[in-house]
């Protein structure tokens, strides 16, 4: 027993002194082969194999990699979205982004302590944002014709908010219908533009029908509900009929 914890004892020390051995000689290697970093106007020092030092001239490698990547040319005939079609994009990404803005302040001010409408403000809320994505989606859609490869910095204007306070409910939803009504007729005059000739951007033109026509058509069908049930609640119970529609959002 005694002979076998003498040998434990002599296999640990052995075994610390080539690990303290292997981390000086790796040590060592590190600084022999460690990179120079250029340094401008300067000359630096690096310790050689020897452990002598010796002089690195700017010019010498220096460790690091550099490149460029240039954007290469391929034809360009498959970007056929221009003009008229392509600016009438444009504006419409536009048109997006400004609902969202109105809606964002309708929402923010329901959601005052002073108002405290939350029904109406989480459904201004939402509506922001699905006008937001709408402007996202066309931007994917100009993304996938390669209409985004220059000229972007106009893409979008931070737009001005026209209003930021409403009376009531019933007014912010009349509001709420008749941009809802506008941002249709700029869609429908966008489908007429790029139907036509010379343009004839039928995959546009069935993009917009079938997702964003559709849409807005019955977000208009919806608006108008609310606002005819609103007013009815608020012509026989005032204040109270604004409260429990607001809860009803």
């Amino acid at each position: 027993m005694v002979k076998l914890i003498a040998s434990l004892l002599v296999l640990a020390v052995v075994a610390q002194q080539a690990y303290g051995d292997f981390k000086s000689l790796s040590k060592k290697d590190s600084k022999s082969f460690a990179p120079v970093r250029r340094n401008e106007g300067k000359k630096l020092k690096q310790n050689n194999d020897h452990g002598q030092d010796r002089i690195v001239k700017n010019d010498e490698w220096s460790g690091e990699c550099k490149g460029s990547l240039e954007v290469p040319e391929i034809p360009k005939g498959w970007m056929d979205l221009k003009d008229g079609c392509l600016n009438g994009m444009r504006h419409q990404i536009q048109e997006e982004i400004n609902a969202s803005y109105q809606y964002l302040a309708m929402a923010a001010y329901f959601a005052r302590d002073t108002v405290n409408r939350q029904g109406f403000a989480e459904n201004f809320f939402k509506a922001a944002k699905e006008e937001r994505e709408h402007g996202s989606k066309l931007v994917e859609y100009l993304s996938m014709r390669g209409q985004l490869t220059d000229s972007v910095s106009n893409l979008i204007t931070v737009p001005t908010v026209a209003k930021q306070e409403w009376k009531d409910g019933a007014a912010a939803l009349e509001d709420a219908l008749e941009l809802e009504t506008k941002v249709t007729r700029s869609i429908r005059k966008l489908i007429q533009t790029c139907e036509g000739k010379p343009y004839n951007h039928y995959h546009l033109v069935d993009y917009l029908t079938g997702v964003y026509l559709e849409e807005q058509l019955h977000g208009q069908r919806e608006l108008a509900g609310k606002l005819v049930t609103l007013k009815k609640m608020m012509s026989t119970h005032g204040e109270l009929g604004e409260f429990l529609f607001d809860k009803s959002l």
